[in-house]
């Protein structure tokens, strides 16, 4: 049996209520295009989804982001609306998520964690998506995103001010692909 490629995981059931402060992967999925802000350390995108056990939403209008922490309360990944995303999607997607604290503005928090991200962090495009397995498991599948030139320039920016690296490059996968044409067969 070949291993599964690196971006492709199965949401199995875990110790209950163990993902379950965090949208479904579905409607992820339906938001489509995304900003993603992971540790550089970790060489797949999803890696922080799979450690994430609840999530929050930051900002409001067009500065928006989805904050993930892991079991110990550690941010381990970011999701970013783009002008390129599925607004009312996204709107779904967070619909059951507490906002972060306002003490002083969501974007507050968020200026000291992107501070704390200087050199750590990279960014990328993604386009989100799902697949059904034969067992019924959803299994989320991202691959690195075209944008729009406006698009391109919200993903420029937010990378900046995180000091995070920005990939830009934009294809897709031949392992996500073939993964996912394999999946789908019967």
């Amino acid at each position: 049996m070949r291993a599964a490629p690196s971006s492709v995981f199965s949401l199995l059931p875990g110790p209950a209520g163990a993902r379950a402060a965090l949208p479904a992967p579905e409607r992820l999925a339906a938001v489509a295009t995304v900003l993603c802000v992971h540790p550089r350390r970790q060489r797949d995108v999803l890696a922080g989804w799979l450690a994430a056990r609840e999530a929050r939403r930051l900002g409001d209008g067009a500065s928006e982001a989805l904050s993930f922490r892991d079991a110990a309360g550690r941010e381990c990944w970011r999701l970013y609306l783009l002008a390129d995303s599925d607004f009312l999607a996204w709107d779904d997607a967070c619909a059951a998520l507490a906002a972060a604290p306002a003490r002083s503005g969501a974007w507050a928090a968020a200026s000291r964690w992107l501070r704390r991200l200087r050199g750590g962090w990279r960014a990328q495009a993604l386009r989100l998506s799902v697949l059904r397995d034969e067992a019924g498991h959803c299994v989320l599948l991202a691959e690195a995103a075209a944008l729009s030139p406006l698009g391109r320039s919200q993903a420029r920016r937010i990378a900046a001010a995180a000091g995070a690296r920005l990939d830009e490059r934009a294809h897709a996968c031949c392992c996500l692909a073939s993964a996912a044409a394999a999946a789908a067969r019967p």
